[in-house]
């Protein structure tokens, strides 16, 4: 995921301003349950490097966040499975409202497709779902 978008943080610090909402930044780690069965695969190589990806991105976005007196609740989680369903049960159990949800695009055509996890998120959330491009 890239920098923390222009739109995310108008919108994240008018929400929070108006509806004294809390915000929740999560980081889904996936690595499919394949890889950790084959042998010639670090899959704890692999692990460690999401982590430390992790933790570069979740600081990323907490310093920038602070610059618009934005506080992040910060989650990460694991799943050998769907990351979807990781976001939508996250979303649940922090009883959460609203998801955010970023798609990028660069070409026409992809402009006019939302990525997997996005269309995911938006097809099966209970809950709102807001798409940033």
């Amino acid at each position: 995921m890239g920098g923390f978008d222009q739109n995310c943080k108008k919108g994240s610090r008018d929400c929070k301003k108006k509806h004294k909402a809390e915000v929740i930044a999560i980081y889904i780690s996936f690595i499919p349950y394949y890889l950790r069965r084959l042998p010639q695969y670090d899959w704890e190589g692999l692990r460690e490097y999401d982590v430390e990806q992790m933790k570069i991105w979740l600081d990323d976005i907490v310093k920038q966040a602070k610059n618009y007196d934005i506080q992040f609740k910060t989650l990460v989680k694991e799943t050998t499975s769907s990351v979807v369903k990781e976001i939508i049960k996250s979303a649940e159990e922090e009883k959460i409202d609203l998801i955010v949800v970023g798609s990028t695009g660069n070409s026409k055509l992809d402009r006019m497709l939302v990525g997997s996890v996005a269309q995911g998120v938006v097809t099966n959330a209970k809950c709102s779902v807001l798409l940033v491009r």
